[in-house]
């Protein structure tokens, strides 16, 4: 089994996703985390603190705005097969807004 550094680079959609994202102004990020959010409201994800989540040190990119951050985070925490669902809407709604 091979393994990745980063969570999301296991699924080259969910990558592409991410990765995409990262490089938008925050403005559209804002508006995808509420695209991710609004997509995964009724998905049972593992159990997540997000206040726990700003208890070190905010290195990563989607770090600097919380709504941005609770949505990749909520991304990370979902089953696979629905990560990979979401992150294929995410890339399709990213083209529509640029």
């Amino acid at each position: 089994m091979r393994m990745f550094k980063r969570w999301y680079d296991a699924d080259s959609a969910v990558s592409k996703a991410i990765n995409d994202l990262e490089k938008k102004p925050e403005e559209i990020q804002i508006m995808c985390a509420d695209y991710i959010i609004d997509l995964m409201k009724d998905i049972e994800l593992e159990e997540m603190s997000l206040d726990d989540q700003y208890n070190y040190i905010m290195r990563r990119w989607y770090d600097k705005n919380i709504k941005v951050s609770h949505a990749i985070e909520y991304l990370r925490l979902c089953p696979k097969d629905v990560r990979r669902e979401v992150a294929l809407k995410v890339l399709d709604y990213l083209e529509k807004l640029t």
